[in-house]
């Protein structure tokens, strides 16, 4: 079993579970770095991290972005490039608002193959 996928694997896996094209974006602020995947009309500046609410984000205006993000990967779920497995298994880590199924880790699977 997979422990670790591509940055690429993963957005293709957005991208089919969204059925939308995705950007991967990193963004950081004074207290850490993330790795988001959004949508191409998704204008996002700055964020914070609120204990109570989790990620909270900005656009360029200062106003809040509504929209869901598809994924936020946190600096420590990405080991080496690749990004960790075990926050999704565990639920900590969603995709479209959603945990991933068995059928995502075997596209994962799959895809790591090519």
């Amino acid at each position: 079993m997979l422990e670790t996928v591509a940055l690429n694997a993963l957005k293709a896996l957005t991208e089919k579970k969204t059925k939308k094209k995705v950007f991967i974006k990193i963004i950081w602020n004074d207290n850490e770095k993330i790795t988001l995947f959004i949508t191409p009309n998704m204008k996002i500046n700055s964020f914070i991290y609120d204990e109570k609410e989790g990620y909270l984000f900005y656009d360029h205006e200062g106003k809040p972005v509504e929209k869901t993000i598809p994924c936020i990967l946190p600096e420590e779920e990405l080991e080496n490039g690749q990004v960790k497995l075990e926050g999704f298994k565990t639920g900590k880590l969603l995709v479209n608002n959603e945990r991933l199924a068995k059928d995502d880790l075997v596209f994962l699977s799959d895809y790591h193959l090519q």
